[in-house]
C-alpha cells in the first residue's frame, strides 16, 4: 500500500527492494568505496602485516589471503 504524502512533499515513495544508490548516484553521491582517499587508506592497512615480513612469508600471507578469498585493493 503506497502512502498518503502532501503533493508539496520531496518525499518519493521508493517500493521495497530498491536500490537506492542509484537514485543517490543521479544526483552526485559517490560510495566511499569507490573514492581513491578511501581506497589509499585501506591500501594501506591491509599492507601493514607485510611490512616485517621476508619475501617468503609475504609469498605465503598472499596465499593464505586468496584460500581464504580475503578481498584485496589493488
Amino acid at each position: 500500500m503506497r502512502p498518503t504524502v502532501p503533493k508539496d512533499s520531496e518525499y518519493i515513495w521508493t517500493p521495497t527492494g530498491t536500490d537506492v544508490t542509484v537514485r543517490w548516484r543521479l544526483i552526485g553521491w559517490v560510495p566511499p568505496s569507490e573514492l581513491p582517499e578511501y581506497q589509499k587508506k585501506w591500501k594501506y592497512y591491509q599492507e601493514l602485516p607485510l611490512r616485517k615480513l621476508d619475501d617468503a612469508a609475504k609469498a605465503e600471507y598472499e596465499l593464505l589471503m586468496k584460500k581464504h578469498k580475503v578481498a584485496r585493493i589493488k
